[in-house]
């Protein structure tokens, strides 16, 4: 479903080896085993992962109880393990580390921004109808409550091409909808159902709804959400670097929104791992040691402050600053400020 994280990760691992030496000289290998939809498939990815000695390090897309499933495995294995970080335990299992807040940190970012910066008080959610997301709801409303949002109402968004019915039925006097969906074809539905309804309040869209198909249809215009903050968005030598690359090494499959840049900054991080743990004489357990006290301010696009471990129990989160950007013209805007978190 994400065809962007394979391309952009090979694009990268190819302009290092073809421009920083690879790794102390030796050439980056990125092996990679599609996993499918299924919890079975990434299970499989992941023990074959375990199983291979030469594999020191492991970027782990899987989405809710496909990550569980394959990172469970990667981390009894002792196989260092960089994650998307959508479900809470992917903060919570040592040897799994994250560089994306994750759907429970920009989920939190939604209300923090939306309160301090658009003046939101009142908010309807709407949330994908799909049982792996249900736990997200009296999380997102304690958030909502801890930032002075009340949620008024949950609205739970199927998967057909009109949306229109469910999303009419919420109340139009909230300041601001909110939107916790699956895909980009879901967003899009969301959207023009929006459009439908004329409703003139403020929306914010999560992470998913950011992808770079999404955002050139216009459909989300005048929108706002957070982004992994290595996705390109506004001039700057990061951005001009990050764009060459892609434009430089990165095949059909290459875009600079959607999961871009989180595979963008997994790989980066994952080079920078395996030079500290040695290099070409990198063993799991040097890389397990050096991922678990990575800190670095020169990741492509991040925030100053990427460091594991996180605070706390939530020792995972590496990064703790996502990105908000608004979306006029089919386009990024300039972004508004990196958004702190506060676990």
């Amino acid at each position: 479903a994400f065809p962007e994280v394979r391309a952009v990760a090979q694009a990268y691992v190819d302009y290092a080896n073809a421009e920083l030496g690879g790794i102390d000289g030796a050439p980056i290998e990125l092996d990679v085993c599609g996993a499918g939809d299924a919890p079975e498939g990434h299970v499989g990815c992941a023990q074959g992962f375990a199983n291979a000695d030469d594999v020191h390090i492991v970027i782990s897309g899987g989405f809710l109880a496909n990550s569980a499933s394959a990172n469970d495995i990667l981390a009894t294995a002792g196989v260092p393990t960089l994650t998307l970080g959508n479900d809470f335990v992917d903060y919570l299992t040592p040897g799994v580390f994250t560089v994306d807040p994750g759907l429970p940190g920009l989920a939190q970012v939604f209300f923090v921004y939306a309160a301090e910066n658009r003046g939101v008080t009142t908010a309807t959610l709407f949330i994908a109808d799909d049982p792996a997301f249900e736990p997200f709801v009296p999380v997102l409303d304690a958030i909502a409550t801890s930032n002075g949002i009340t949620l008024t109402e949950t609205v739970k968004l199927g998967f057909e091409p009109d949306l229109t019915g469910p999303v009419s039925a919420a109340d139009p006097a909230n300041e601001g909808w909110l939107f916790v969906l699956a895909d980009g074809a879901q967003c899009t539905a969301a959207a023009q159902a929006v459009a439908t309804v004329g409703y003139e309040g403020q929306n914010f869209a999560n992470d998913l709804c950011m992808s770079q198909d999404v955002i050139e249809t216009g459909a989300l215009d005048g929108w706002a959400g957070p982004v992994v903050s290595s996705a390109p968005t506004v001039d700057g030598p990061d951005v001009d670097e990050i764009n060459r690359i892609l434009d430089t090494y990165g095949g059909d499959g290459v875009q600079t929104a959607g999961l871009a840049g989180w595979a963008l900054g997994s790989t980066q991080v994952a080079r920078d791992v395996l030079i500290a743990a040695g290099g070409s004489d990198a063993t799991r357990d040097s890389a397990l040691t050096a991922l678990g006290s990575y800190s670095s301010s020169d990741v492509l696009g991040m925030a100053d402050s990427i460091s594991c471990p996180g605070p706390g129990a939530w020792t995972g989160a590496c990064n703790m600053a996502p990105l908000m950007v608004t979306v006029e013209n089919g386009q990024f805007t300039a972004p508004d400020p990196f958004t702190q978190l506060d676990f």
